[in-house]
């Protein structure tokens, strides 16, 4: 049933539904820098770090750990960005939420005050059909 409110609730629940969209695509990324995160740790307990040899080899070791410290750095840096884009957006779809009960409560009262004058136009309807019926059911009977 439409009401003056029905367009209002659709703008108010598409909005609720592209926080949530992009809440779930920023939460999708988070997993992905720390499946990254895990890679990378795999990647530097696997690198053999030479107990002898040339200065070379150990300088190249140390550099393949310092480089993937700074990735794993990075990361967790990306992390802790995404957890407060994530707390940013929790509210903001809090808030949108709030909105949206709001105006669909609105559009609720309406829809029942519709369907009472609806009731009553119907009870009334009745009445006069009944009305109609007994006056003619009368005619017959006199006549």
């Amino acid at each position: 049933m439409k009401t003056k409110f029905s367009q209002i609730v659709k703008v108010k629940k598409r909005r609720v539904d592209e926080i949530e969209n992009e809440l779930l695509d920023i939460q999708n990324q988070k997993r992905r820098v720390i499946r990254s995160i895990e890679e990378i740790l795999k990647e530097i307990s696997e690198i053999k770090t030479p107990k002898s040899g040339s200065f070379s080899q150990i300088n190249i070791a140390h550099m393949h750990l310092t480089n993937f410290s700074n990735q794993k750095n990075g990361y967790e840096e990306d992390i802790l960005k995404l957890d407060q884009q994530i707390l940013g957006i929790k509210e903001l779809y809090k808030e949108a939420n709030i909105e949206f009960e709001k105006i669909k409560y609105l559009e609720d009262l309406e829809i029942k005050k519709q369907l009472h004058e609806l009731k009553i136009q119907e009870n009334k309807d009745m009445d006069e059909i009944a009305n109609l019926l007994f006056s003619k059911n009368k005619r017959v009977v006199e006549a």
